[in-house]
């Protein structure tokens, strides 16, 4: 009960950031498909207290090989989903994946900062991308998948599997060091 309680709470918050009315516990579904319009007397309708105030999300284009124009520590989380198997079928491939990573890790909160990426490599072709810098943990999860394979003309048919890789980066106590 204390995890649905929770995940309609999450829900209903992520409602509120977009100007929708919540949803109650009787009325969660598993669909997601919404025809709400946002509106501003929707955000009066749900008690959220001063200490849970909900910040904005803002979505930017960039060149995270390259560098982007924030500074160090400036994010909590980071999700990559299939971008490090993008870059990796470009000319300079290796080397901007590992750009990539690292800017991840300058990016990343120093005392607890995430990195998920979301892949269709195998750990043992993307663990030397998470060697290079100095994270703290790196878990590798197989997704399970409903897709019965991929079949090309002229090829056999083929499973994609799915990988989720999160990277920790916390400060280490001195006796670990």
């Amino acid at each position: 009960f204390v995890e649905l309680h929770s995940c309609i709470h999450r829900e209903n918050l992520l409602r509120y950031s977009l100007g929708l009315k919540p949803k109650l516990a009787n009325e969660m579904s598993i669909s997601s498909t919404s025809t709400e319009i946002p509106n501003e007397e929707a955000r009066d309708e749900i008690n959220v207290s001063e200490a849970e105030a909900i910040p904005t999300m803002t979505f930017e284009l960039g060149d995270i090989a390259k560098g982007l124009n924030h500074p160090d520590e400036s994010f909590d989380l980071i999700i990559c989903k299939k971008t490090l198997d993008i870059i990796l079928c470009g000319a300079s491939s290796v080397a901007d994946a590992r750009k990539t990573i690292r800017e991840c890790f300058r990016l990343l909160n120093k005392d607890h900062g995430v990195l998920v990426i979301l892949s269709s490599a195998k750990p043992e072709d993307r663990a030397v991308f998470f060697e290079q810098d100095n994270w703290t943990g790196v878990m590798n999860i197989k997704l399970p998948s409903k897709d019965d394979g991929h079949e090309r003309k002229g090829h056999e048919k083929k499973k994609v599997e799915s990988y989720a890789y999160i990277l920790y980066k916390q400060q280490r106590s001195q006796t670990e060091m």
